[in-house]
């Protein structure tokens, strides 16, 4: 009886799994809304402005001291706008899509988690932005 009850809290994270990754299976043959802005150079355009608001929000947070907060934003940014950007960016640019991925989602936020000193994470920032806009002029 016991394990009855334990069963639902199990199943639980699986299908949080599930639904945090959407349902790819079902609609894969489909023109959703997600998959029109992947492919448009100016939602992708406006998208890739957000990415560099987002990711001088958490620079501040970060200079602030709240490294768990600003490696958090960063990770939101990511996935919130980046990723919306990746699909276009990588067909005109594809090194700088990779490098773009590379230094947000491993350099920067392993420096957040690894608490390094601001001064070496606002360099990193600053390429991100370099590089942000050098993709910016590749999607106009």
């Amino acid at each position: 009886m016991r394990l009855t009850a334990i069963r639902p809290l199990v199943l639980l994270p699986a299908v949080l799994l599930v639904a945090a990754c959407g349902g790819e299976s079902a609609g894969s043959g489909s023109s959703g809304a997600g998959e029109q802005e992947s492919s448009d150079p100016a939602v992708a355009l406006t998208e890739a402005t957000a990415t560099a608001k987002g990711l001088q929000d958490a620079l501040a947070t970060y200079k602030a001291g709240d490294a768990a907060a600003a490696e958090d934003q960063v990770a939101e940014t990511y996935l919130q706008h980046f990723e919306k950007v990746e699909g276009v960016l990588e067909r005109r640019d594809e090194e700088l899509n990779e490098r773009l991925e590379e230094t947000i989602n491993e350099d920067l936020r392993g420096q957040m988690k690894a608490k390094k000193p601001a001064a070496e994470v606002q360099r990193t920032v600053k390429q991100v932005m370099a590089d942000l806009a050098e993709a910016q002029a590749a999607l106009r």
